[in-house]
């Protein structure tokens, strides 16, 4: 069996080499795929290994209050209370990039205080660097290229600060991009800006969160349960305005939402390649038979069962899928710290840990030798009933019954054409089998153009289902009361250009069991967060649910909800669901946030912008500031932001759409110089007689190719229409998990043709240079191979 199982492998080395590299591709992207899914663990460890606290809770002046109201609770276990310093809106230059650049909602802690500095994981510290020191979160740093003994200048309305950088640590509450930006200074600069702060900040406009608690609770307690106690707490007894978020919330809407999807997509992507793999196997494994038929014939004859010469097939190919696998799971492990540390690291804020991870591995690795095994078993199953003297009696061919069609002595035209097209008609069989890969190729270059549309041309829709509500443009107002910034909108809307203008705050509330965030609007109708069903609120009794919130509490359009803030309860009628990746939120009427308690203030005011481009954004940005004089501390072109590297998360699924775009166009080639492989081993005898008649290997070669253009033609306007009605339900498939029901991604009809004539070129280019072998090789060699 070993001899047969050697001999296999030198007849089919060509073709069984890109059957190879199409299983590393596969393995490779599946694996990753798995790595990238371990981030929800990887959090667990490294909160275990630091400490974590159990919840944080960000409140206003009043820090006595926080800790007068945790010594009260049983539950807590122990506690660090520290001064903060919120920064809604900062400009910044460093000594790597001088061009000033905005940061926003930034929360400065001092190194003097308790705020778990110790615990925390630093990839580099040098205390000893000169001037005034800042220690960033690994995000922030990482996005903007910073060192140890780098420069940071920090301007903002409370001054202006030149820091060196001593320090870059993971923090897993403030160090991703949907959460605030941590960042410790000094004890006396942090005073500084303190006291700049207090001054700057006009009466009732106080939203900057002045006092950290970072929480830890006894065992056997829930964690949102003892946090949902303490905020109502401080709400209703010190009426301390305050919200707080738990490790395990923080975790699942924060650090793995993104990096979850990027493990969809491969997986996806991984699948489909898989698929295709399975259907080579099939076509392979039964163009073989029809080629060696004779040999089997004579193995029988010799005494070899047909258990031995199956075997021989399926072990073959389950050879070089284990060998493939092993390659693919290896290229994983070598590849994945370097996507890691270049893209990972910042779209998920937490450092991947170097080990082996057994489960993945070897679940891929089994199985993908499962899915062959049974593949080729199965496509192997002819062999028990060929009988070793029809097999020999010149194999399978015998007898031919195929219906002769296009007969030359009756269709007039040109003779290669005519004899392409007569191969086309006659292969029935291979035809099923090119049109199902074809087919599937077309699937996902139509996948890949759409996602790739999406993350680096237009992506205004990827960008809305990930996050919600998108502006263009931020204005940071002084008075961020709700009576002074309603003033300032109305003067902002007499600008042409503007689209909406509005306010947006948001506040963790109670509903039900759950701790969603309440989202206060100034003008509800300009909205753009992602209505899946029903429509937007009008009323203040009204609401717009999440649909993951809608899910946990088992409400829909229609229903009515009770909202508690503190002390007060509301009830709200809700009128739509909306769909983003982080939807566990409601919204709501500003005068409603009002009338639930909650001191309503917004940190900036939204705009969007008729047919925006970073000039005309840039442009109307100056023109409401200057308007405005100093109303407007600062202003941010979000749209700029939005689509340019400084936007991690996009940015990064973008370019890992990218990547997926190349293995995919790498696959594609393999598979068609695979299939052009197996057709050309299975007609080259027929090729060699043609060429013993007297046709030319440039004729030979152009007959072959036109006879695949039908099927492929048909089968990748068939794949590629699939694509543009099947992808976006695919896509909603893979993130129902992650509140995306009804996917909305842009697909240009225009799109289309780029599959259809990528595929259709490749296939005709591809089976014409592989067949140039036919010049070399004699009309007799080629009869006889």
């Amino acid at each position: 069996m070993v001899k047969l199982i050697k001999a296999d492998l030198r007849k089919d080395r060509a073709v069984l080499l890109v059957f190879l590299l199409i299983i590393i591709l596969s393995t490779l992207l599946l694996h990753t795929g798995l790595l990238v899914s371990d981030y929800r663990a990887l959090y667990d460890r490294h909160a275990e290994q630091t400490d974590l606290a159990d919840y944080v809770i960000y409140a206003d002046p009043d820090g006595e209050a926080v800790s007068e109201m945790l010594d009260g609770k049983d539950y807590v276990e122990r506690y660090a209370v520290s001064d903060s310093i919120y920064l809604p809106s900062l400009k910044f230059t460093t000594s790597k990039d001088p061009e000033e650049k905005n940061g926003k909602d930034w929360m400065l802690q001092s190194t003097a205080d308790d705020t778990g500095m110790g615990a925390l994981l630093f990839l580099e510290r040098d205390d000893s660097v000169a001037g005034n020191k800042i220690y960033l979160n690994m995000y922030t740093a990482y996005r903007n290229r910073l060192c140890v003994g780098d420069s940071f200048h920090m301007g903002s309305d409370f001054g202006s600060y030149t820091f060196t950088v001593a320090g870059i640590y993971q923090h897993q509450f403030m160090g991703n991009s949907y959460t605030y930006a941590s960042a410790m200074t000094d004890p006396a600069v942090f005073d500084e800006i303190k006291a700049a702060r207090d001054a700057a900040i006009p009466p009732g406009s106080d939203v900057a969160w002045r006092k950290i608690a970072y929480v830890h609770i006894r065992d056997g307690y829930d964690p949102q349960e003892c946090l949902n106690d303490s905020t109502e707490t401080l709400v209703s007894e010190h009426y301390t305005l305050c919200q707080g978020i738990t490790a395990d919330e923080m975790r699942d809407t924060a650090y793995t939402a993104v990096v979850n999807i990027l493990a969809a997509f491969m997986a996806a992507f991984a699948v489909i390649i898989m698929v295709i793999c399975i259907i080579i196997i099939i076509f392979t494994i039964n163009n073989n038979i029809s080629r060696d038929v004779t040999n089997i014939g004579a193995l029988k004859a010799v005494g070899f069962t047909v258990q031995q010469i199956r075997g021989a097939l399926t072990a073959e190919f389950l050879l070089l899928g284990t060998t493939g696998s092993c390659i693919g799971i290896g290229l994983s492990y070598a590849l994945y710290p370097v996507l890691e540390y270049l893209y990972i690291r910042e779209i998920s804020g937490l450092v991947w840990e170097k080990q082996f991870f057994p489960l993945p591995t070897f679940g891929v690795l089994f199985g993908v030798a499962a899915v062959i095994f049974a593949a080729a078993f199965l496509s192997t199953v002819r062999i028990r009933s060929l009988h070793p003297a029809t097999a020999l009696r010149f194999g399978l061919q015998a007898n031919s019954f195929k219906k002769n069609h296009l007969p030359l002595s009756e269709t007039d035209g040109d003779l290669d054409l005519l004899l392409a097209l007569k191969s086309a008609l006659q292969n029935k069989a291979q035809n099923i089998i090119i049109f199902c890969i074809i087919l599937s190729v077309s699937f996902v270059t139509m996948f890949s153009c759409v996602l790739y549309y999406n993350t680096r041309v237009d992506i205004s829709c990827f960008q809305r289902m990930v996050q919600g509500d998108v502006p263009d443009g931020y204005f940071y107002p002084r008075n961020t009361s709700s009576e002074a910034v309603g003033e300032t909108i109305a003067k902002l809307r007499s600008i042409d250009g503007f689209t909406a203008v509005y306010g947006l705050g948001a506040l963790y509330v109670q509903v039900e069991d759950e701790k969603p965030y309440l989202i206060y609007v100034t003008d509800p109708d300009v909205l753009n967060c992602g209505m899946y069903e029903g429509e937007m609120l009008r009323e203040e009794n009204e609401t717009v649910l999440g649909i993951t919130l809608a899910e946990h509490i088992g409400a829909g359009v229609g229903d009515e909800i009770e909202v508690q803030y503190g002390g007060e309860k509301m009830r709200f009628l809700v009128t739509g669901l909306q769909q983003s990746v982080l939807n566990d939120r409601l919204y709501v009427h500003e005068n409603a946030a009002k009338k639930l308690g909650i001191p309503v203030n917004y940190s900036d005011i939204r705009m969007r912008v008729d047919a925006p481009d970073n000039d005309r954004v840039d442009a109307l940005l100056q023109q409401g500031k200057d308007l405005c004089g100093s109303e407007i501390l600062n202003t941010e072109n979000n749209f700029r932001f939005q689509h340019s590297a400084d936007n991690v998360p996009v940015y990064a699924v973008g370019l890992i759409v990218v990547i997926l775009v190349v293995l995919n166009v790498a696959t594609v080639m393999l598979v068609i110089m695979l299939l052009l492989k197996t057709v050309f081993v299975k007609r080259e005898k027929e090729f060699g007689i043609k060429k013993a008649v007297g046709f030319t290997s440039t004729q030979l070669r152009y007959q072959l190719s036109i006879s695949l253009l039908p099927t492929t033609l048909l089968a990748s306007v068939t794949g590629t229409v699939l694509g543009y009605f099947g992808i976006n339900p695919l896509f909603a498939l893979v993130l129902n998990s992650y509140g995306i029901k009804n996917s909305d991604l842009i697909i240009k009809a225009v799109l289309m043709l780029l599959p259809v004539a990528a595929v259709t070129l490749l296939v005709f280019a591809c089976s014409f240079l592989m067949s140039g072998r036919m010049k070399k090789l004699s009309a007799y060699k080629l009869i006889q191979e």
